[in-house]
């Protein structure tokens, strides 16, 4: 990937971040051969990688690891998981080059006008770790819809942790339910290409404060120095790091210093004490360590004065063209009485089933597109 660290990140002036990886010819060899739906076991032997070689002798049915996820899109079908490394995985439906940042990021939701800034490495990155939009819409309507029904006012102030090139916070922008609406007042992240992605959403509307979170000793103090309110926050809402408990990674949980920042998150719940919060992580989270972080969470939750509803989302099922799953926790202060339903699906796999909206496609999210560019200029 080292490689990729000077090229441009916006040669292509229509679009941003539409710049495709030029690649060696093994590789290339390897991508020409992939038909679409087909994966490395599908290739002729002498294509394989060395690593997809190896993993096939020590298992031969070995369906995941390194290097075999790559993947040629099926133009009529939801991606799979879109990762932090799509340069490497999916494959364009119809042209032989890997998938730009621009065509994830619409796998995402995000909207074309959002310029990810950044080194290539940096804004696939961005991309991959984040929530797809149209899910985190999803879910804070519903939880718009609980504030309604409680009677809570029309502009819900909220605080973003963790908030990453701004998935959830574009999805909270985008919420809507009546006159109700989330009004984002700062945001904390540490990654400073993210902070300047962020900032090209926000512009000079929202305080984006880019610190460490475990060097906040007073998150009260950070809220009111930021924002100028002596009002606590109604929302917190983030997506902590999630690579110690995905699938794709170690799943190191709590020996990986990532694995801690959850309970960062809850730090800052339990000092502000918002009236909601909503947290998003993988799945995966449920079943590391035999359950006993997801455990652990709930219990601190639960301690801090709060009802939790905990549930996996899929994306495709909320307008996303995406198979995505994710854990979303949604807290609410005990003092409200009740806590905020997950969304209904308002998509499905079958078409017309119960009056749903069919799967959003990958050649629906790219359609419109101007042909990519790669680094040096040429159309692909």
């Amino acid at each position: 990937m080292s490689g990729l660290k000077s090229v441009s990140t916006s040669a292509n002036t229509e679009v941003a971040n539409h710049v495709a990886r030029s690649v060696g010819p093994v590789v290339q060899a390897r991508i020409n051969a992939l038909q679409v739906g087909q994966k490395m076991q599908d290739l002729p032997e002498e294509l394989w990688h060395d690593s997809f070689r190896f993993y096939v002798k020590q298992d031969p049915n070995r369906k995941g690891g390194p290097n075999l996820r790559m993947i040629r899109l099926d133009p009529n079908k939801p991606s799979l998981t879109v990762t932090g490394y799509v340069f490497n995985k999916f494959v364009h439906p119809f042209e032989d080059r890997f998938i730009t940042v621009r065509e994830a990021a619409r796998l995402q939701g995000f909207p074309d006008s959002l310029e990810f800034k950044g080194t290539l490495t940096s804004t696939q990155q961005q991309v991959g770790n984040a929530v797809p939009i149209p899910l985190a819409r999803a879910v804070f309507e519903s939880v718009l819809k609980f504030a309604k029904r409680k009677g809570m006012g029309s502009n819900l102030s909220a605080l973003s942790l963790f908030s990453g090139a701004g998935g959830m916070d574009i999805g909270a922008s985008l919420a809507q339910c009546c006159d109700m609406s989330i009004n984002t007042m700062a945001a904390l992240e540490v990654w400073e290409d993210a902070c300047n992605t962020l900032q090209g959403f926000y512009g000079d509307s929202v305080q984006i404060v880019q610190r460490d979170i475990t060097a906040i000793d007073r998150p009260l103090a950070l809220w009111k120095s930021v924002t100028g309110s002596d009002d606590m926050p109604c929302i917190v809402f983030g997506g902590p790091p999630c690579q110690s408990f995905s699938q794709a990674g170690k799943q190191k949980g709590l020996r990986d210093g990532r694995g801690k920042l959850i309970f960062e998150f809850l730090r800052f719940v339990e000092t502000l004490k918002p009236t909601f919060f909503v947290m998003e992580n993988v799945s995966n989270l449920k079943g590391i360590e035999q359950g006993s972080i997801y455990r652990r969470v709930i219990k601190v939750a639960k301690e801090l004065g709060y009802q939790v509803n905990v549930k996996k989302l899929l994306a495709a099922d909320h307008g996303a063209p995406q198979l995505r799953w994710r854990l979303i926790f949604i807290g609410c202060r005990n003092d409200i009485g009740g806590c905020p339903s997950m969304p209904v699906p308002t998509h499905t796999a079958t078409a017309d089933l119960f009056g749903l909206g069919k799967y959003m496609t990958v050649g629906e999210a790219f359609a419109g597109l101007p042909k990519a560019m790669y680094s040096d200029g040429r159309r692909c």
